[in-house]
């Protein structure tokens, strides 16, 4: 038995497959995408009453706007020659903070403890 996702994207237009591959490269939601693409295109927010009716048409009729098709196409060619930075349309990866010399040593030392406790107790 094959996927729903597949099935979907079989029989939706091309635009709308643009769209599911562009966010899924950028590792974001779509409704996401249709906020970063008129960011993008217009260089302004769009408000959420707006966002929410084309996304609504993009769900219902798969209408997609030629400014979310135009970026869609934009990141998929650079996703293909491996030239893509997300952060050139709005994408901003939240960074993963490091653990501090002191926060890893108690790391290692707890991790000690417990599989001496294991190894104590279970072996």
């Amino acid at each position: 038995m094959q996927p729903l996702l597949s099935n979907f994207r079989d029989h939706s237009s091309p635009s709308v497959a643009h769209v599911a591959e562009a966010a899924e490269v950028l590792a974001i939601g779509e409704y996401e995408l249709f906020g970063l693409a008129h960011r993008w295109w217009y260089e302004s927010s769009c408000d959420d009453t707006r966002l929410n009716r084309l996304f609504g048409e993009y769900l219902v009729r798969e209408t997609v706007p030629p400014w979310v098709r135009h970026y869609c196409r934009r990141v998929l060619i650079l996703a293909a020659v491996n030239q893509l930075d997300p952060r050139d349309f709005g994408v901003e990866r939240r960074s993963v903070r490091r653990l501090t010399l002191h926060e890893q040593r108690f790391a290692s030392l707890a991790m000690l403890l417990a599989f001496f406790i294991y190894w104590l107790f279970f072996v």
